[in-house]
């Protein structure tokens, strides 16, 4: 029997490593999903397994993780001829830790109960939260799509778009005036770019990213300036982090602190060409009625 279970681990381990190549090469998986699609896997094993009362199956299937990572490493060294111990990659430390979960979850979790899979009130519960997920995601993505088309619908560029300019322009300025600490053209591209995100992604679409990324933590652009950030950014911090890089570009530049280039300052951080422009549409009539 306990031949047949270490078979078993074998066979399931060179499973698990498809599985994960395939999951990986489709959906490129983050460190966190990769670990966790192991995870699940290794429950889906073990339910499998006590439904059939095969409960010996369950007591190490840990080790179906520690073959598949000796599986990755001849793949990774040998066929793929990389370094798998590459301290640059990182993977040594992503498969380690990815034992050690599965290790955890077999010893905690797995061993404790007698049936892994749940049962009739557990599945009704699991009903009604899957339900209210999916109501959730639905109408998020079907709003999301109602306003990109809504946006992309409207062929007038935010730049000629002079009342609303004007209107955002002194809302944002009571709003976030005491937080931007850079004067003249410069505070006013920290202004046009903010004009520009928070007509792109308007607040209710920040707070459906914030709710969302308590669940899944995957990074995604945070604040009213639509900063890249692998933590969550408020839109005061969003601000002080443009202005900080702002900053810093100026002084590489070497050019003096009341000549500003927009150009390159939105190059610097990350605006693609058709951005750029719509940036210093807003930026250029900031100026004309500054000067007012």
């Amino acid at each position: 029997m306990e031949f047949l279970v270490f078979i078993s681990y074998i066979f399931f381990s060179f499973l698990l490593f498809l599985f994960l190549n395939f999951f990986n090469k489709k959906f490129n998986l983050t460190r966190i999903e990769y670990v966790l699609f192991t995870n699940i896997f290794l429950v889906f094993l073990a339910g499998v397994a006590s439904y059939f009362r095969f409960n010996i199956f369950c007591d190490d299937l840990f080790i179906i993780v520690v073959f598949e990572f000796l599986i990755r490493m001849i793949y990774t060294t040998y066929l793929l001829e990389k370094d798998f111990f590459s301290k640059e990659e990182g993977v040594l430390q992503l498969y380690l830790g990815n034992v050690v979960a599965a290790y955890l979850l077999n010893q905690v979790i797995i061993k404790q109960v007698n049936m892994v899979f749940l049962d009739a009130e557990q599945l009704k519960f699991l009903l009604w939260v899957f339900i209210i997920l999916f109501f959730y995601n639905f109408f998020y993505k079907k709003k999301e799509m109602s306003f990109t088309k809504e946006v992309i619908s409207k062929k007038i560029e935010l730049g000629n778009k002079k009342q609303y300019i004007i209107s955002q322009y002194a809302k944002m300025k009571q709003k976030y005036g005491k937080n931007i600490h850079v004067m003249d053209d410069m505070r006013l591209l920290i202004y046009s770019l903010m004009i520009y995100e928070n007509y792109k992604r308007p607040s209710i679409f920040r707070q459906l990213d914030y709710f969302r990324y308590q669940f899944d933590h995957i990074p995604k652009k945070q604040g009213i300036m639509q900063v890249d950030s692998k933590k969550m950014l408020s839109d005061v911090e969003s601000i002080e982090f443009i202005e900080k890089k702002f900053e810093k570009i100026q002084q590489k530049k070497k050019t003096k602190k009341n000549i500003v280039n927009s150009t390159e300052l939105l190059k610097g951080i990350g605006k693609n060409k058709d951005e750029i422009i719509q940036i210093e549409g807003v930026y250029q009539y900031l100026k004309e009625f500054s000067q007012l």
